[in-house]
């Protein structure tokens, strides 16, 4: 489940992730197997001692560090975001094993993060680029948390005025700003729209939200403001987004393509941009895609692209 760098063109537009296949031909960031412990539906499929169905949990922290092994100082590889649907396997020494329903991303979060009781039903998204939660609901309270664009949530009470803002209450008795939330999840009109939603964000490896995101995260987010789910990692959404398409020059490019380089994609904004949450200057950027190029040595013949 690493996503090291690799070499060549990566070295200058910095990874987001690569191939993690084994030799069973399954991808163990989308499917959860160990040695000890495997997901039931992989029966047959994969060998393990013994096989759960998994427990329905969810998540209940704004943005949930996923790793590869339950340590803490094993490498981030992705965020869970509040309210995210998770099947939990596994609970040991403070850490659960877990994938999420929304991009099947398997790995190891810290127990405290996710809630194993029945979930309540979703009455609201989080609207904004994101939200504070407060402990009681007065914006001069204690901050308890960030939830992330597109959190689900579940409301019990609203009409709770202070100074003007109301606030709306959630199962877990924390307090969020009602205008920040809406009924249905937003929308943006295409890809390039919803990424320019992120631009100047700061770059973070595995982030997804406002507050930090990579390069497939970003695409990943841009999608969703369409409606429609990807996978997580660049290796993922380059073999299964769209379809590729053979381009001769940069000019035969269309709005909304996908340029993926090894350990990188860019979304094509026409005009010749792109918008790209670059690991170089750690910030969402808009470029001038043969300016790019130029600066950082890059070569058309090695770009993949993908045209959803």
């Amino acid at each position: 489940m690493s996503k090291t760098a690799v070499s060549g063109i990566a070295g200058v537009l910095p990874s987001c992730g690569q191939d993690a296949r084994d030799p069973s031909g399954l991808d163990p960031r989308l499917n959860a197997y160990r040695d000890d412990l495997a997901d039931e539906r992989l029966r047959g499929r994969v060998t393990a001692a013994r096989y759960v169905a998994g427990q329905p949990a969810r998540v209940v922290v704004g943005r949930a560090p996923v790793r590869a092994e339950p340590m803490p100082q094993a490498e981030t590889a992705t965020f869970y975001h509040y309210g995210e649907e998770l099947r939990v396997f596994d609970t040991t020494d403070g850490y659960a094993w877990c994938q999420s329903l929304f991009d099947r991303y398997v790995g190891y979060v810290e127990l405290s993060y996710v809630s194993l009781d029945p979930a309540p039903a979703t009455t609201h998204f989080v609207a904004a680029a994101g939200c504070y939660a407060y402990k009681s609901p007065d914006l001069r309270s204690t901050v308890t948390d960030f939830l992330p664009r597109h959190s689900a949530v579940a409301v019990v009470e609203t009409g709770l005025l202070t100074r003007g803002t109301e606030y709306a209450r959630l199962d877990n008795a924390i307090y969020v700003p009602l205008g920040c939330l809406s009924e249905q999840p937003t929308r943006s009109s295409d890809i390039v729209s919803a990424a320019a939603l992120y631009l100047d964000c700061p770059y973070l490896w595995g982030g997804r939200s406002f507050l930090g995101i990579d390069c497939s995260g970003l695409v990943q987010a841009a999608f969703r403001e369409t409606g429609v789910s990807v996978l997580r990692d660049t290796d993922m959404q380059r073999d299964s987004i769209g379809k590729p398409v053979s381009i001769g020059d940069k000019g035969q490019l269309r709005r909304g393509d996908l340029i993926y380089l090894p350990g990188h994609v860019m979304i094509h904004a026409g005009d010749g941009d792109v918008i790209h949450a670059d690991g170089a200057t750690m910030r969402v950027r808009r470029d001038n895609l043969a300016g790019l190029m130029g600066a950082r040595g890059l070569e058309f013949a090695g770009f993949v692209v993908r045209r959803p």
